[in-house]
């Protein structure tokens, strides 16, 4: 048996030993089924198909009613690959859940923490790096919230680069209409080995949106729109920084099972490393039309067709089928 194999089968054994063990209030199991096929002929993104099945199992000990801690496996399997293709996420953290504050620290998913547009974090990060690994603090109140969080992605040394990605994002309203500004940073540092010719690499993303959430005043479930500024950076020090600027726009509609999300920006070419690549070409547009057919609350599903509107190409499509059930 590999190595890796055997730290993943003692992994699971620790699991199943500290689940029988101390104050264990609750198991968390997500199993989420994956389809994306992405028909792009594009200078922007590339052509694949993402085909596979996640499982997220969590053991929960709860010390009190605001201090606890978690351990568990984020494991996907690729359809067609080996079983240990992609490298299992470790969920190892502390939580603290106050009135207002809520706190997380290690290893946990990135999903229902966190929630940024694709321009700041492209999707497939939720398919294969489906955890924050370091920190994230929110705080709430009656008019909005707002959040920090660090996600470390590579201790220096001679073979890898310092890198990481710190954030904000927050929320403020009042009635049906709130602002939203949110900023992200990459930080990409030398490594120590002598022949790493590429210096540390400055790059961010930052917005400003206005938006209303027209839900209670329509027939519809959800009516949500925001407009707003888009801004990132990027040089390789001493290079200066190359700025990219514009307008973006979103749309959110869903009726019963049927649903529709919408997003144009209009600007000079966004560049950020995590971010959806499309948005280097300037001037793009994405169009998603899918239902969700269960209607179930410990199931929901995204079974849609994508269009993507990039400048000076042909429409792109993708078509999407997304299983989550909690259970």
């Amino acid at each position: 048996m590999r190595i890796e194999k055997k730290i993943f089968v003692a992994y699971i054994f620790t699991i199943l030993f500290a689940s029988t063990h101390g104050q264990l209030k609750e198991y968390n199991f997500t199993f989420d089924q994956i389809f994306d096929n992405r028909e792009y002929f594009s200078d922007y993104a590339f052509p694949q198909t993402i085909f596979g099945a996640r499982l997220d199992a969590e053991a929960v000990f709860h010390l009190d009613s605001t201090h606890g801690f978690a351990i568990g496996i984020n494991y996907m399997f690729e359809n067609g690959g080996d079983i240990l293709g992609i490298t299992p996420s470790v969920d190892l953290y502390y939580q603290f859940q106050g009135k207002n504050l809520k706190m997380n620290f290690g290893s946990f998913q990135r999903r229902g923490a966190l929630d940024l547009p694709l321009y700041f974090l492209a999707d497939t990060l939720n398919y294969y790096r489906p955890n924050i690994e370091g920190a994230l603090i929110n705080y709430a109140w009656s008019w909005g919230n707002i959040l920090t969080f660090v996600d470390w992605t590579g201790r220096v040394s001679e073979a890898n680069r310092e890198t990481f990605l710190v954030g904000v994002d927050g929320k403020l309203g009042r009635n049906i209409f709130y602002v939203r500004p949110s900023f992200l940073m990459y930080h990409n540092a030398r490594s120590y080995h002598p022949e790493d010719s590429v210096h540390l690499q400055d790059n961010g993303i930052m917005s400003l949106l206005l938006g209303a959430d027209l839900s209670e005043m329509t027939f519809f479930d959800e009516m949500n729109i925001s407009s707003g500024y888009l801004t990132s950076y990027n040089r390789f020090r001493p290079d200066p920084l190359q700025w990219g600027r514009g307008w973006v726009t979103n749309l959110a509609l869903r009726y019963n099972i049927i649903g529709l999300k919408g997003v144009y920006y209009y600007g000079t070419p966004i560049k950020f490393e995590y971010g959806d690549p499309f948005y280097t070409s300037g001037n793009y547009g994405r169009l998603d039309l899918f239902v969700d057919p269960f209607k179930n609350k410990k199931v929901k599903a995204k079974m849609g067709w994508n269009l993507h509107f990039a400048a000076n190409e042909r429409i792109h499509h993708s078509q999407q089928i997304l299983i989550t059930v909690k259970f």
